[in-house]
């Protein structure tokens, strides 16, 4: 299984990143730099950042600040969510929110996936497209 997917719900024009495994700064890296060529292609876009299913965190903080210094992946318009399961994992997305908010990015930090679903009124059979890696089901993942 890949350390990240990207799915679309086609309707309601939401992306949603799925990290599962082990989160590194490069799989960090990886998986922002996907969902802003994904993003580009389209859109207005909302976005669900599911962590859910991150089992350990090799993630530094130098590598959060950067990311979020970076144009945003989705553009600014719609709402991001991120879905966390640990204080640390919480800590380093309200980092990352607290650099986005000046930009007008509206973020939201929530524990489980289906609270993200809520705020977006979408659901996880929403996604039925997936857009990385392509080829493989939207509906195996989350």
């Amino acid at each position: 299984m890949p350390d990240y997917v990207i799915d679309l719900d086609p309707v309601q024009q939401v992306l949603r990143v799925t990290l599962s495994n082990v989160v590194t700064d490069q799989v960090a890296r990886d998986a922002y730099h996907s969902l802003a060529r994904l993003a580009a292609e389209g859109g207005p876009y909302a976005a669900i950042t599911d962590c859910s299913g991150v089992r350990d965190l090799k993630l530094s903080a130098d590598t959060v600040r950067s990311l979020a210094h970076e144009p945003p992946a989705v553009p600014a318009g719609r709402p991001r969510v991120a879905v966390v399961n640990r204080l640390v994992m919480y800590a380093l997305t309200d980092m990352f929110a607290s650099i986005r908010t000046p930009m007008g990015l509206q973020f939201h930090i929530v524990w489980s996936p289906d609270d993200a679903y809520a705020m977006l009124g979408v659901s996880r059979e929403s996604f039925s497209e997936r857009l990385f890696p392509e080829n493989q089901v939207a509906d195996k993942v989350g």
